[in-house]
């Protein structure tokens, strides 16, 4: 006799470092658009930051900042076990916290599965390794990345796009000028740094705001050498920082404004060890959800997903694209906002027939 699929009626999604709260909107409502009871087991920080949250999940359950890594796991491990939930999504599926969740729950009847945001996680992690004795399941933010991950054997991986995000009444009041937004703060690692001060000095005659949208601490090193070569460029007014954290409302407002985004990643620079080779841009989800093209160097024309999406460039001609690229950004804009696959309801879907079945 078959024996019966188990159904799925209370899943946890457990965020234990306090980062890529961008990726639970989608799965909340994904969850509870199928009457899925949903708890969020995540920090104050996170809980505190997303205000929409609150309507929309069934409880919080909140790791305390002062916890120990073994009080954090025990807690987690414990709660999941008393109140019975029938699985439960890690938001961030990798680390010594999910390891040795994971393994607490090793013989449970709780089904888990996790999101990952490097492919290098299956490229010999041995903590990994680890957390695959018990979650089987993992999620890709891409379709580029899904289609070229080799996963370990026995472990099922499929992809969905979190592109809900919380809505506000904010409008569009855009002038002539050209905004071209760059997701998060100034930081080397994730952005090439140098080559943006070049960007901006090649289109110094164009009507232009660029917008680093994200809190660039202004005590940073990194800030500081960027604000001086600015200023010493006579560039400082082009370029738009936030010193501190970016409320959901305003970086709604701002990409309201914005014409393109620009994940800065180039080839070559540290910007380039992880994004478009082991992981996608946060940018790149950002754009499919507010339906905003993207602006990427011309080496990762490979990556199927950007190909209708974007405009691309070269260094050493990003002044021709800019001066020309209007009627490509309208048109590319009308595109996402016609293209069915990128909709809410079916990266949803994906995401839920995936988890469940």
């Amino acid at each position: 006799m078959k024996s019966q699929k188990k159904k799925i009626e209370k899943v946890a999604l457990i965020e234990v470092d306090g980062s890529h709260d961008e990726c639970l909107l989608t799965q909340i409502a994904a969850l509870k658009q199928a009457n899925i009871h949903v708890t969020i087991i995540c920090t104050q920080a996170i809980k505190d930051r997303n205000s929409s949250f609150e309507a929309l999940v069934d409880s919080f359950f909140i790791i305390k900042d002062t916890n120990t890594h073994k009080q954090i796991v025990r807690t987690i491990s414990s709660f999941l076990k008393k109140e019975a939930f029938d699985a439960a999504v890690f938001n961030t599926a990798q680390g010594a916290k999910v390891r040795d969740i994971a393994l607490k729950l090793l013989f449970s009847k709780i089904t888990l599965a996790g999101i990952i945001h490097t492919t290098r996680k299956f490229e010999g992690s041995t903590t990994q390794k680890i957390i695959n004795l018990k979650i089987k399941k993992y999620f890709l933010l891409s379709e580029f990345l899904f289609k070229k991950v080799k996963p370990p054997r026995g472990i099922l991986v499929d992809y969905f796009y979190p592109i809900r995000f919380p809505e506000f009444n904010t409008q569009r009041t855009k002038n002539e000028t050209l905004t071209i937004s760059i997701i998060g703060g100034v930081e080397k690692r994730r952005k090439d740094l140098d080559g943006f001060i070049e960007m901006v000095k090649s289109t110094a005659t164009e009507n232009i705001q660029f917008v680093f949208l994200g809190k660039s601490d202004p005590f940073s090193s990194e800030v500081q050498t960027l604000k001086t070569a600015l200023e010493e460029n006579g560039l400082i007014n082009r370029v738009k920082l936030y010193d501190s954290f970016v409320s959901q409302e305003e970086f709604d407002t701002q990409l309201k404004q914005t014409d393109v985004l620009l994940p800065l990643v180039h080839p070559e620079t540290p910007s380039a060890d992880q994004y478009f080779k082991n992981q996608i841009s946060g940018a790149v989800n950002v754009g499919f959800g507010y339906n905003i093209p993207l602006l990427i160097h011309s080496a990762y024309k490979n990556v199927n997903e950007l190909q209708e999406r974007a405009v691309f460039y070269d260094l050493n001609a990003f002044s021709d694209v800019i001066s020309n690229c209007k009627p490509r950004l309208v048109s590319i804009k009308e595109w996402m906002i016609n293209d069915l696959e990128m909709k809410n309801n079916v990266q949803e879907m994906r995401y839920l027939d995936f988890l469940i079945n």
